[in-house]
């Protein structure tokens, strides 16, 4: 569990994402059955854009642990990837049930503002970006998009903030 999550934020915070995915790796050949690593995995195959690797880290660790109190984490990772990948309604899906399960947790909220919008769902999503504000009044596209590497997902996730009503 240590490894996993240091691996998050050395990739995340610091922005060091090789040695965070090597630390991820690790944690999951010590214990593969580990759905936190899964997750952190998920991720940051996510963050470089491998959707097909970031997807099957998030189902493994779903079926590992489907009772897990933080089960939202990876059903709010496949929804992001659905969303990357242009399959918004499928997002919408997986985002729906995350909030379900935290619907007080930013992330959530977040992708399923965006898979609305960018499935032509605007009320819908400026309903929940408004919920987003107000669980974070801070949040701004630019706070969002940094998170991501690949140029098309930055171009859609800001796309997705301006329809949903995200400040600059």
């Amino acid at each position: 569990m240590v490894l996993a999550s240091a691996g998050q934020v050395i990739a995340y915070l610091v922005g060091e994402a090789e040695e965070g995915a090597a630390l991820v790796s690790r944690a999951i050949n010590l214990d593969p059955n580990l759905a936190f690593a899964r997750h952190s995995a998920g991720m940051e195959h996510l963050w470089r854009g491998d959707l097909d690797a970031a997807l099957e880290h998030f189902q493994v660790g779903l079926r590992l642990s489907p009772l897990d109190p933080r089960v939202f984490l990876h059903q709010a990772g496949i929804a992001f990837v659905h969303f990357l990948a242009g399959r918004y309604d499928e997002g919408s899906s997986w985002a729906t049930r995350a909030v379900l399960q935290q619907s007080n947790w930013v992330g959530a909220q977040f992708i399923l503002a965006a898979c609305h919008a960018m499935s032509g769902r605007v009320e819908e999503a400026r309903v929940v970006c408004a919920r987003v504000m107000q669980l974070d009044p801070t949040l701004r596209i630019s706070k969002i998009k940094s998170k991501y590497r690949r140029a098309q997902d930055i171009e859609r996730v800001t796309q997705a903030c301006r329809i949903a009503g995200i400040p600059e």
